[in-house]
């Protein structure tokens, strides 16, 4: 697959086909590259906070044995020895959170094969966003899938940790499938947006979410109106 962000010495491009019905707000949150916070933060210019739901840590005790359940009493022996072929597994699921609404929930599986990345990620508990920051590397971003509505957890190649959705909810979400590498960290990621009404009523709808959620088109008039400027 064709890298989604490229560059030459003068000209930066973000490639793929997006569906139709994608706006251009809903684009630029899509293709974040492991900075999903920030953009966010900058969206709603509210802080962005980080709930974790569950996580899932495995290991390999030695080169070619299955992968076992990591315990806290084997984590300095699994830190220590992380590599290529000792990486570090972890599945995990989080929330991206606004004002006490959840306006993403990531759903991950992460491998590490260095032993002071793994101390960054397990110990100090540093989120993926973050991560990336702490061990000074930009990461490789690869796209592969960005959809309209629930995610499609009957897929094949789906994995079983498939983020669910709520089927009585009147709300549209957004989703992408990406993966992030950098050195010895790599991520592939699931993520589903609540509700593209998010992406046009910004502070307004988590605000209005304090209450009973109402769809857009009942609450139109509470969001400011777009005004043209002329200069």
């Amino acid at each position: 697959m064709a890298p989604t962000y490229t560059f030459t010495n003068k000209t930066t491009s973000v490639a793929f086909a997006w569906p139709s019905a994608v706006s251009g707000v809903e684009r630029i949150a899509l293709s974040a590259q492991g900075e999903l916070q920030r953009v966010l933060s900058a969206y709603f210019a509210r802080p962005i906070s980080i709930t974790v739901v569950y996580t899932n840590t495995y290991w390999y005790p030695t080169p070619g044995a299955p992968k076992e359940f990591l315990s806290l009493n084997d984590s300095p022996a699994a830190i220590a020895q992380a590599s290529e072929e000792t990486p570090i597994i972890q599945t995990r699921q989080v929330h991206l959170v606004c004002s006490e609404q959840i306006v993403c929930t990531a759903t991950a599986t992460v491998r590490i094969t260095d032993p002071s990345v793994a101390h960054f990620f397990l110990v100090e508990n540093f989120a993926i966003g973050q991560m990336f920051r702490r061990i000074e590397k930009l990461p490789k971003f690869e796209l592969q899938n960005v959809g309209v509505g629930s995610y499609p957890c009957d897929d094949p190649d789906v994995p079983s940790w498939c983020p669910a959705s709520d089927p009585d909810s009147e709300s549209q979400e957004l989703w992408r499938k990406y993966r992030l590498v950098a050195p010895d960290f790599q991520c592939d990621i699931v993520e589903v947006f609540p509700d593209r009404d998010m992406f046009i009523g910004g502070v307004h709808w988590i605000d209005g979410m304090s209450g009973t959620p109402v769809h857009l088109y009942e609450r139109l008039d509470q969001y400011p109106k777009r005004v043209a400027l002329s200069v």
